[in-house]
């Protein structure tokens, strides 16, 4: 296994044999995909070389960096208060998609396997990070502890990911770093709304991840991260100490918990892990089973119109775009059912006959 740093330098040393396949829309034969966009990326140490990967002329990349366009508007927190997006502008969301496709492929050669969120799994790898395998670590467990990190975009700021862009993961030089970091933040912080803030929040919890990892080893515990939920889990009682112990490891670590959703489960009641429920298996909430049957039955009886207005709590007419968005939910509902407990799970099949039946009439 290759040290991080041995990486890095491989890749400054090799840049120009790198950056010549990359060019050409060619790689190595005996490297993987990912392997080969990470060190291409690792490779840069140059404006023109930036501007080359990233396929922009120097003076628009130039233009982009200095005056970075958002879009922002609010949406509503299901507990109540407003999240604030801001969503790049087009030529700079093309520009972050791009930047997270390497990054990604970076961050999933050296991704902690604790990780489940905000990574992107390539097929031939044989192995996906998503909520059910996040969850499955923490079935048939004594007592569950889910901690949530408070504002976890926007407590990240631009001195710390201009810090990451200069650290051993990537050792990129002032001018390098300050254009990445430019690119891909916001009034001084990571923008909720961008490609890339999900995946630079990971290279931000690097640190975190790892001492996390080492703490709940060295104490009996599992831990798994899935973007800002973190889980804890152990065959004894957490100690209050152990939690404080857990705490005073992320403040350390520049983050603050949300009080509000620190929960204890011990395995006489529900345990439930990023909205699964993990007693004996991984399991879909019963809540969520009634939501969908609930739907279904609205839909059947009242109509796509009523079922929707109800579902979004309107007390006008709901638009056709609206009633898109409530079939869609509806669907997005009867998969995930499908996903974590099987397409021929019994409640999965009634459902998705249930609701195909109601599309082709509609049709």
């Amino acid at each position: 296994m290759y040290r991080i740093d041995e990486i890095v330098r491989y890749a400054k040393d090799n840049k120009i044999a790198l950056q010549s396949f990359f060019h050409k829309k060619d790689m190595p034969g005996n490297m993987s995909k990912h392997i080969f966009h990470a060190l291409v990326l690792l490779s840069i140490e140059s404006p023109i070389e930036l501007s080359r990967f990233l396929n922009i002329p120097i003076s628009h990349l130039e233009k982009t960096i200095n005056k970075p366009d958002y879009k922002h508007y609010t949406v509503r927190k299901k507990r109540g208060g407003e999240r604030h997006i801001y969503a790049p502008e087009k030529q700079l969301k093309k520009i972050q998609k791009r930047l997270n496709y390497f990054l990604q492929a970076w961050y999933l050669w050296i991704k902690p396997e604790e990780v489940h969120g905000f990574v992107i799994n390539p097929h031939y790898l044989g192995r996906y990070c998503n909520i059910a395998a996040n969850a499955a670590v923490h079935t048939g467990k004594k007592q569950v502890l889910n901690i949530d990190l408070k504002d976890f975009f926007e407590c990240i700021s631009a001195k710390r990911i201009k810090s990451v862009f200069t650290s051993p993961y990537f050792n990129f030089n002032e001018h390098i770093a300050i254009a990445l970091t430019l690119l891909t933040t916001y009034q001084a912080k990571l923008p909720t709304g961008a490609p890339t803030s999900p995946v630079l929040s990971n290279f931000v919890c690097l640190p975190l991840d790892a001492q996390l990892q080492t703490f709940c080893k060295e104490n009996g515990l599992q831990y798994t991260r899935y973007a800002d939920d973190l889980t804890f889990s152990a065959d004894t009682d957490i100690s209050y100490d152990t939690i404080l112990d857990i705490i005073l490891l992320i403040q350390k670590n520049g983050f603050s918990i949300n009080v509000k959703k620190l929960r204890q489960q011990s395995s006489s009641r529900k345990q439930t892990v990023t909205g699964l429920t993990v007693n004996k298996k991984v399991n879909v909430d019963r809540k969520m089973l009634k939501k969908i049957r609930a739907m279904l039955h609205d839909l059947q009886t009242n109509g796509l119109e009523a079922a929707t207005r109800r579902h979004f709590k309107l007390h006008t007419t709901a638009d056709s775009d609206l009633q898109s968005c409530f079939m869609n939910r509806l669907d997005g509902y009867i998969n995930f059912v499908g996903q974590i407990r099987g397409k021929e799970d019994a409640f999965y099949r009634k459902y998705i006959n249930q609701y195909e039946s109601i599309f082709a009439k509609k049709m």
